[in-house]
């Protein structure tokens, strides 16, 4: 069974505090659809928490999954801080973490393999390292961590198909793939990751399910939900102001929230084609939904 994993912004107030309330109902809505809310990921500005921060927003998604589906945490920054946040998760029910990616330090494989087992260690909760262009997980690097009880897995974006079909081959029986983004997502999935990631579930988690369910499954999907995973993608990775806002803005659309993100991340400006790409597709995925409605009626 493949899991679907959704990676949430975090909804900030006019005066730059948590609004945990709303936080709580995207994950309700998300956890509904039996996808794992994940929160402080870098669409979730995790790099602009403090711990305590950090604690809030993990102890309010998983209140608002009310056990619908495990929730999910980034973690990062250095060991020592990587250890106390780790500590939250296990403390406020995450069912998993995922290490966010190094900034600045390059560490060798022995000292990032400690810094794992850290993590690990103090939260007895299964991490997946995140596979990225600044610090990917090469095999020498995976090697020198299969003796940690709690690595689990790799979130791969630095490596492709052909690459990571062999590593699967090699440790599929050890260690899980995580797939990123809707599309190629499902492409890794098709060669054996267990996970694919989602970003649309924040505004529409049934075509989101129901896209990756279709592809996973080797039928044709739902026209109107590939569209829409088609769309979101692309005016997503166009953003003029990154994922971070991207996302804000279409919950701020779809649901009322605040368009506030943190520095040095900025607002969406009034000009930016994003905001009506993204209220096309909202107005996509809402004639779909009332379709759907009806057709059941």
């Amino acid at each position: 069974m493949t899991d679907i994993v959704g990676f949430m912004p975090t909804p900030f107030t006019a005066d730059d505090t948590v609004d945990h309330d709303r936080l709580r109902v995207l994950a309700a809505s998300i956890a509904s659809r039996g996808v794992h809310p994940a929160v402080l990921g870098g669409m979730g500005e995790f790099y602009a928490r403090d711990l305590d921060g950090a604690a809030e927003c993990m102890s309010a998604a998983v209140e608002g999954a009310a056990g619908a589906a495990p929730v999910v945490a980034g973690i990062g920054h250095d060991t020592r801080t990587a250890v106390r946040l780790a500590s939250a998760a296990a403390r406020t029910g995450v069912g998993l973490i995922v290490a966010n990616p190094l900034y600045y330090a390059v560490p060798s494989a022995r000292g990032y393999a400690e810094h794992i087992r850290a993590i690990a260690g103090e939260s007895g909760l299964p991490v997946i390292i995140y596979s990225a262009p600044s610090y990917p997980a090469t095999e020498s690097l995976i090697e020198s961590m299969l003796d940690i009880e709690g690595f689990a897995g790799v979130k791969e974006e630095n490596y492709g198909i052909p690459e990571t079909a062999k590593r699967i081959a090699i440790w599929g029986d050890r260690l899980r793939w995580w797939g990123v983004g809707e599309q190629v997502g499902c492409d890794f999935a098709q060669i054996g990751a267990s996970t694919v990631t989602t970003s649309l579930a924040n505004v529409d988690a049934d075509a989101a399910v129901a896209y990756i369910s279709a592809r996973l499954a080797g039928v044709e999907p739902d026209p109107v939900a590939a569209d829409l995973v088609i769309r979101w993608e692309s005016a997503m990775a166009a953003s003029q102001e990154g994922s971070p806002t991207f996302l804000t803005e279409a919950m701020r659309q779809h649901a009322g929230w605040s368009p506030a993100v943190r520095l040095p991340m900025l607002p969406m400006h009034d000009d930016d084609p994003g905001r009506a790409q993204i209220a096309q597709i909202l107005t996509i995925s809402d004639t779909r939904r009332r379709s759907i409605a009806g057709g059941a009626a």
